[in-house]
Order: structure tokens, then sequence, then C-alpha cells
């Protein structure tokens, strides 16, 4: 399989992984990836990431499919903690 590319919705946000994509996994394993978010418009980030998401775009020999994943409470909250001090006093 193939991970073809990691996204998330926020206009004022932008993600890099490490590896980079494309990737490759085994179909029996799995892989770690690091996954950065770059503030890149405060103007443009949520006050509060409520239930962010990743978008991930997954390839194999048969089919091209998009997923999104709800992280969960503990990655919004880390999130929006990140983006206050990120942003301070820029947020709309």
């Amino acid at each position: 399989m193939t991970v073809l590319g990691i996204s998330q919705p926020y206009a004022g946000l932008r993600l890099t992984s490490r590896p980079e994509t494309p990737l490759r996994v085994k179909g029996d394993g799995s892989r770690k990836i690091a996954v950065t978010v770059h503030v890149t418009e405060c103007g443009k980030v949520p006050r509060n990431a409520g239930l962010p998401f990743l978008d991930v775009t997954l390839r194999n020999t048969r089919a091209k499919e998009a997923h999104s994943y709800i992280l969960g409470a503990r990655y919004a909250r880390d999130l929006s903690t990140a983006l206050e001090v990120a942003c301070g006093n820029d947020f709309q």
C-alpha cells in the first residue's frame, strides 16, 4: 500500500510528514509517520480546533481511497494550545 498524501482542512495550516509522502507500507506491516503542523496564516486558523481530522489518501494495486481520521480529544487540545502559542493575539 502507498500513502499518497496527508492533509487537513484548515486554510491557515500546512502539514509535512516524515517520512515524506508518497511512502510505501507493507501489507502486513505498519509505519510510524511524524506529522508536523505549520501555521501559515493565523487569521485563518480556528481558535478552538474542536474535532480536527487528518485526510489520508491511500492506494493499492486495485484502488485509490481517501479516508478522514478524527484523532481525538487529546490531539484537539494539544493543537488548540499550540495554535494559541503560535498565534497569540493574532486570532480573528
